[in-house]
């Protein structure tokens, strides 16, 4: 996968974020979402890119899931330029886990499922805003906070929507 985050005398510079958006995912779930993101991390503009079909070679048909890296793969294959977000409506698992919100790889993007989301958008902005945390480089955080680890939807209910004053200061350093 290419690297898509610049950097310059050692710190990150601001890009552009690409969101696309599986035609099964509700508008109203993401109408707030790039101005979240916004605030958030130091994206200069965002592009989203609805009606994105899931491919079928990431479909697992024992498992009835898709597989998140090999849409984490996708994804990144279909972006030009900057960060690439995929949120999709369909259950998804990596190796190990019976299920997953979504997977992330430092510097390239990351995919969110809201299949387990119960149709709510601050839901959706925690489990997008704890995956791009990995893209911008934190790791999972012990704290109460968005970076916590979550084992199943009432651990990832139960999250901080917010970044713990640590992972704040990481993502301050980084930009």
């Amino acid at each position: 996968m290419k690297l898509h985050i610049g950097y310059f005398e050692g710190k990150i510079v601001p890009v552009n974020l690409n969101i696309l958006v599986d035609p099964d995912v509700s508008h109203f779930l993401t109408m707030e979402l790039d101005q979240h993101l916004m605030e958030v991390f130091p994206v200069t503009n965002i592009d989203v890119l609805e009606s994105v079909k899931l491919p079928i070679t990431c479909w697992n048909k024992s498992r009835r899931q898709y597989n998140a890296h090999c849409l984490l793969a996708f994804a990144a294959s279909h972006n030009s330029s900057g960060i690439v977000m995929l949120i999709f409506s369909k259950d998804a698992f990596v190796s190990g886990l019976n299920f997953v919100f979504g997977v992330a790889s430092r510097g390239v993007g990351a995919v969110v499922s809201i299949y387990r989301l119960e149709n709510d958008p601050g839901f959706l902005k925690k489990e997008v805003t704890h995956e791009l945390g990995h893209v911008f480089g934190l790791e999972h955080c012990t704290l109460p906070c968005v970076m916590t680890f979550s084992n199943s939807v009432w651990e990832a209910r139960l999250k901080s929507s917010a970044f713990c004053e640590k992972c704040s200061r990481q993502l301050k350093q980084a930009f």
